[in-house]
């Protein structure tokens, strides 16, 4: 179970980032709209407005996602999606997992089982090498 001190830290962490990319999305705003103005004064050409817009703006856009999650998809969402699934096959009774319990660390998640293989004969000597 995780503390109260330990959640106001992760939510402080969280606040902070999303802070910090309200920062970065309105200079990248006002930057835009400043180079968009000069491309149109100074007559510059179109495509080093759109490349410094364009290439900053996907930064941003991968921001977004770092700090907001992509939309729709949230932590419980494969576990949603898995129920539903179980629903849609039939499944009598489905349990809900607790969406905060850690896995044990005693416990392999995936192992892979490898078939047996032959010794390569070498015809070198370790030596041979620099």
């Amino acid at each position: 179970m995780i503390s109260e001190e330990e959640k106001y830290l992760r939510a402080r962490r969280k606040v902070e980032k999303m802070k910090r990319f309200y920062k970065h999305l309105s200079s990248w705003m006002f930057t835009s709209i400043f180079l968009m103005i000069l491309f149109f004064i100074l007559r510059m050409p179109p495509w080093i407005t759109l490349v410094v817009v364009a290439g900053w703006g996907v930064g941003i856009a991968a921001e977004a996602v770092e700090v907001f999650g992509f939309p729709g998809i949230d932590r419980d969402w494969e576990d949603r999606k898995i129920r539903e699934e179980m629903e849609k096959m039939g499944s009598v009774t489905v349990q809900q997992d607790d969406a905060n319990e850690v896995p044990e660390e005693d416990e392999p998640e995936d192992s892979l089982d490898l078939p047996d293989y032959r010794e390569v004969k070498r015809s070198w000597k370790d030596s041979d090498f620099v």
